[in-house]
């Protein structure tokens, strides 16, 4: 069998040609790579037209939307709405129990929060675990070995779009306006943002 190079060598010039194709002939289908990019403009493109989707996956630091809008259940089934944290500045962290990094996270949420207890400042723990029930267990042994404190909400997303990366936090000031978005580990500068926020 010939070397690639070799067979590749071989072959007419007319392979390489760049004239239309003649009548019946039906032309190659695109490049693969061609239609990647072109799937990859395609979702860019929702992602930009959509403020849900640029909150959830758009790079730190991208022009977020004005408002946040949640579609989530609590633990006792009932449906949540911003409007409850009207006046208080929230830390809105997305997570997953199959996530190790957000698992490590939420002790020190509640740790942080304990300090704030004084103040308008709630952390709000939204899952998006495929299986709500995941979520109800582990939640629910967590709540037994350590309870909740003040001003913690621990949610479930029912509908829209999940981070295509987590954990997410975000920056929820008084007004319901998102002022700055984390990816990873909970960054300190989140929490000056939380201070700078407080009246």
């Amino acid at each position: 069998m010939l070397p690639a190079w070799i067979a590749l060598a071989s072959l007419h010039s007319s392979a390489f040609s760049q004239t239309p194709p003649t009548a019946g002939v039906v032309p190659p289908s695109k490049p693969a790579a061609t239609l990647h990019a072109k799937a990859s403009s395609t979702a860019s493109n929702t992602i930009a037209n959509d403020p849900a989707q640029l909150l959830m996956n758009s790079p730190t630091g991208a022009g977020l939307p004005s408002n946040w809008q949640l579609q989530a259940s609590k633990l006792s089934g009932e449906a949540f709405a911003p409007s409850e944290l009207k006046g208080r500045v929230a830390v809105v962290f997305y997570w997953s129990t199959a996530c190790a990094v957000c698992r490590d996270t939420l002790a020190e949420l509640r740790a942080n929060l304990e300090g704030w207890r004084k103040k308008p400042v709630s952390v709000v723990q939204v899952n998006v675990d495929k299986q709500a029930e995941d979520w109800r267990s582990y939640e629910q042994i967590r709540n037994v070995m350590h309870k909740p404190p003040p001003g913690l909400l621990s949610l479930r997303l029912d509908a829209g779009p999940a981070p295509a990366r987590l954990p997410l936090t975000l920056v929820v000031d008084a007004q319901n306006r998102v002022v700055r978005r984390y990816e990873g580990r909970v960054a300190p500068e989140a929490w000056n943002d939380v201070a700078d926020l407080l009246p």
